[in-house]
């Protein structure tokens, strides 16, 4: 494991079910996400949800700022400490509908590992913003994002609604017990 149940204890983290937090644990799932983002050194990435920061980090190697919106106080402090010394990470702590509410952010990439209960509200209010990301990199539970991909006869308003604004694939199935707790 990416050492987060030692994380959980040091920083009295019990993953709650209500906020969806499973930790990714499988370093090829997370190098494929990195991957699947096609970073530069000119990108600005909002990453929902960062957790422990385990995808901030790899984020914040190929990204010219990387802009970590956690909701969980706890997880907020555990990141502050792992990033104080990185200048092109900033930690905010607030309720990611809210932030998006206010937030101007132009020219930028989402790249998250979504909980199950946001996700369709996530990508509605993204798509649907303002200002929309240049590209999207989502994990989420697989019958989710093949709801996403359906195709007609089979559609959804979650994939009529991503397709009028995007063009979803899938790049892999991650298997469950890539996330701690599985």
């Amino acid at each position: 494991l990416i050492v987060i149940q030692d994380l959980c204890k040091q920083f009295g983290i019990v993953p709650r079910r209500d906020r969806g937090q499973n930790f990714l644990v499988d370093e090829r799932a997370l190098r494929d996400i990195v991957a699947a983002a096609q970073l530069t050194k000119e990108d600005v990435v909002l990453e929902i949800g960062p957790g422990f920061g385990v995808l901030t980090a790899e984020l914040s190697k190929q990204a010219k700022e990387v802009i970590a919106v956690e909701l969980d106080k706890k997880l907020v402090s555990a990141l502050h400490e792992k990033f104080m010394d990185q200048k092109n990470v900033a930690i905010i702590h607030d309720d990611i509908f809210k932030y998006l509410s206010t937030a101007t952010l132009k020219h930028f990439k989402v790249v998250a590992n979504l909980p199950y209960q946001i996700t369709s509200h996530i990508l509605r209010v993204i798509l649907e913003s303002e200002y929309k990301p240049n590209l999207i990199v989502v994990m989420v539970q697989k019958e989710v994002a093949e709801r996403i991909i359906a195709e007609p006869g089979e559609m959804s308003m979650l994939s009529v609604m991503v397709q009028y604004y995007a063009k979803p694939e899938i790049i892999r199935i991650v298997p469950r017990s890539s996330f701690w707790p599985e």
